[in-house]
């Protein structure tokens, strides 16, 4: 058993209220009727009505007397409007003063103001509590996160790390069942101290209890008693907060909800520490029954007061030391959102997707399907332990888990997330900078979640605009999966099933003419009844096969449509955001100035964001007949998503990279394949292309396919990719070539 504290055996100061008021009149100047009030192993008195005065058990260290009024100050100018109490000094201006007693011990003494409302463990708690008190931890927490002290790094009885070090004291339990009840949990606490270590970690309050908070006016009032601070995991700390409201609770698990819930608000919690949660409740709570165990008998007269926190820790032990460690610590997990993030192999997870997610409706790539686990920058990481390089996911644009991108919707998510049908500055900065990188007339935004919501909504103008229902596309495209969009995905249905209000023109290979390619598919259109109301097109042609079209062809699709009294559209969903390696939107490399513009994938760096960029005039006759609103579209999280990926392609120079990048792998690929593309968005046309993707898989490379029959091996990565990761993929594509 561990040596005990000495202010833990130390009786309390032999100072009575005359003495006190002596003391006050002649160090600090005031004149005051004193009262005593209750305490453990301190004498603490009430001064008129303003001030307490606190005489310290002889006991207690003077450093760690000095550590709390240092603490107290430090609060007071971090967090200003925490209620606490405020040092008085002493005429001299020392935050401290001495007093030897009648019994010749001498003990320190401090002067603080006093603070509104009562004790909180004296009556019932207001259903408000639970989230006030869980505030509350948390803002003393977070002012107390700079703050250090020598005298912090001291041990203490009450520290539920240490609850094993108190297990002598079982003995002087009256009931055996209890006895060896606790016995079996002292075991369970073995490993807390360890566990506890690299979790974050300062020099905080340490006693944040009902006992010392004051409540009054439907809101906590003050906060009191710095004498238990210790340098102690953060966890820790919390634990010993949440304990004291669970031991008066009627409903633990709502309480212990509304707590955390409050707590996370100011300062989220990592994994590690929601894990311990439970395990330091319930050890905090055996630390309470073994010291009044302990305790009681050494001071009879203060048997009351001592054993005051038997029956609610009896009563928390009661209710959850019955689960398996970590069936409580999910528990725990999933009231704090910490429990979804996963790493473990489940051999099951792909029977079980099939039965729930449609069977073949949604295949998933690769013959043995990955469980990716986690991603970071330019490489995947999967549950069996390895990780691949990313040559396929043009998603995360600025690369996966990009911590601005991350920080930046976690920070905006924990303070408000809601409709664009309010008021918000990072929907109409996302918009006005968008249309800055635009050709001028195109002026207006419209958010929307996806490339296929934006392409339907250009749809759905483009036909009031022009009073048309004809819509024009190219062989083999890709625009979505709405009802209106899948009809422009050509490449995902035969040419038998063509709508008759959809026609082609031939994407660019060879003699492609556009010119007479959209004659051609206007006429087809006329036939069928319709006249085109829309030209839109994927300017790298990613699903016929990764083309690269001259400005002339370009050209020619935008001109021509116009002449036929059509609408164009470029799609930019897959090109756009400086994967051409040229300029941000690859429709500027052609001199194009389109009439709408749609931006999809890459704008949130996988989070769901898309927009329309249009021309007023077409907007305005869209809503003179209709209106546009979509729930999730450009809400505060979507919108400093996008805002963030486009700060951090200008900050990095990526468009310039994607560029070079894009140069380096043309020029390392096999001159005697087929390369075509631009910045990082290469083909490769292959015989085995879906083979060689699997090959590429084995080697560390994850890579797709596209083009008619699947035959050009796709090759799309996040634009952060270095010429390391260059390398690496040059070394993957001869190894899988050699095998």
């Amino acid at each position: 058993m561990t040596q005990r504290t000495p202010s833990m055996v130390a009786d309390p100061p032999a100072v009575d209220a005359r003495a006190a008021g002596q003391l006050l009149l002649e160090r600090y100047g005031v004149a005051a009727h004193l009262t005593e009030l209750r305490s453990e192993r301190d004498r603490n008195f009430l001064a008129g009505s303003e001030l307490v005065v606190k005489i310290s058990n002889s006991g207690d260290d003077a450093g760690q007397i000095a550590m709390e009024c240092a603490a107290m100050q430090h609060v007071e100018a971090v967090d200003p409007d925490l209620p606490i109490p405020r040092l008085l000094p002493t005429t001299t201006g020392a935050p401290i003063a001495t007093f030897d007693a009648a019994d010749g011990r001498t003990h320190q003494v401090r002067v603080v103001t006093v603070l509104p409302g009562s004790d909180a463990d004296l009556g019932a708690l207001p259903s408000w509590f639970a989230a006030d008190f869980g505030t509350m931890c948390a803002r003393l927490a977070r002012a107390l996160q700079g703050f250090g002290h020598p005298s912090a790094y001291r041990e203490l009885d009450w520290d539920p790390r240490r609850v094993v070090e108190l297990g002598g004291y079982v003995e002087n339990l009256q009931d055996e069942a209890r006895r060896t009840r606790l016995r079996g949990l002292l075991d369970r606490f073995a490993g807390l101290a360890d566990a506890t270590r690299g979790l974050p970690a300062s020099a905080l309050h340490g006693d944040l209890t009902l006992s010392n908070v004051l409540i009054g006016d439907g809101r906590i009032t003050g906060v009191i008693d710095f004498g238990d601070m210790h340098h102690t995991a953060r966890v820790c700390d919390l634990a010993i907060s949440l304990t004291s409201l669970l031991r008066e609770t009627d409903d633990l698990w709502t309480d212990a909800r509304q707590f955390l819930d409050a707590y996370q608000r100011v300062l989220p919690l990592d994994p590690a520490e929601v894990a311990l949660i439970g395990e330091l409740v319930l050890a905090r709570s055996a630390a309470s029954i073994l010291i009044s165990a302990w305790r009681a008998p050494l001071f009879p007269d203060n048997e009351e007061y001592l054993t005051s926190l038997v029956a609610g820790s009896w009563r928390i032990l009661d209710q959850l030391a019955g689960m398996d460690p970590d069936e409580l610590a999910d528990r725990f997990h999933r009231l704090c959102g910490t429990s979804r993030v996963s790493s473990a192999a489940d051999p099951g997870l792909l029977p079980r997707r099939r039965a729930a997610l449609g069977g073949d409706l949604s295949p998933l790539f690769y013959r043995e399907p990955l469980q990716v686990v986690r991603a970071a920058g330019a490489w995947v990481y999967t549950a069996d332990g390895r990780r691949y390089l990313d040559a396929y996911n043009n998603v995360p644009v600025v690369g996966h888990a990009h911590p601005a991108v991350v920080q930046a919707i976690a920070r905006q998510a924990a303070v408000l997330n809601l409709n664009s049908r309010y008021l918000h500055p990072h929907a109409v900065e996302l918009a006005e900078r968008l249309v800055a990188t635009m050709p001028e007339g195109l002026d207006t935004c419209v958010f929307v979640n996806s490339g296929s919501e934006a392409n339907d909504l250009a749809w759905r103008m483009a036909r009031i605009a022009t009073g048309r229902s004809g819509v024009l596309v190219a062989d083999l495209a890709y625009h979505g999966v709405s009802e209106a969009t899948a009809a422009w995905s050509t490449n995902t249905y035969p040419p038998s099933a063509r709508p008759a209000h959809v026609a082609t023109f031939e994407a660019p290979r060879l003699s492609a003419d556009a010119r007479q390619g959209v004659r051609a598919g206007c006429a087809e259109l006329g036939r069928s009844g319709h006249e085109v109301a829309l030209l839109a097109v994927d300017s790298v042609f990613s699903s016929a096969g990764i083309l690269t079209p001259g400005d002339d062809f370009m050209r020619g699709l935008q001109d021509e449509v116009r002449a036929a009294g059509g609408l164009f559209l470029a799609d930019e969903v897959q090109a756009g955001f400086g994967r051409g390696g040229r300029n941000l939107w690859r429709f500027l490399d052609f001199g194009l100035t389109p009439d709408f513009v749609t931006l999809g994938k890459p704008m949130g760096n996988g989070h769901p964001v898309a927009a329309l960029i249009t021309r007023r005039e077409i907007a305005e006759q869209f809503s003179a007949v209709d209106e546009f609103f979509s729930t999730f579209a450009g809400n505060p999280v979507s919108c400093v998503a996008a805002l963030t990926v486009l700060d951090v392609i200008e900050e990095t120079g990526l468009v310039a990279r994607a560029g070079e990048l894009g140069d380096v792998l043309r020029a390392r690929l096999p001159s005697d394949l087929t390369v075509r593309g631009r910045g990082l968005m290469i083909g490769v046309e292959l015989p085995d292309a879906a083979e060689f993707a699997e090959r590429m898989r084995e080697y560390g490379v994850l890579v797709g396919t596209t083009g008619p029959g699947g035959g050009v091996l796709k090759i799309r990565p996040p634009l952060i990719w270095s010429t390391a990761e260059a390398e690496h993929f040059i070394e993957a594509f001869q190894q899988a070539r050699d095998g």
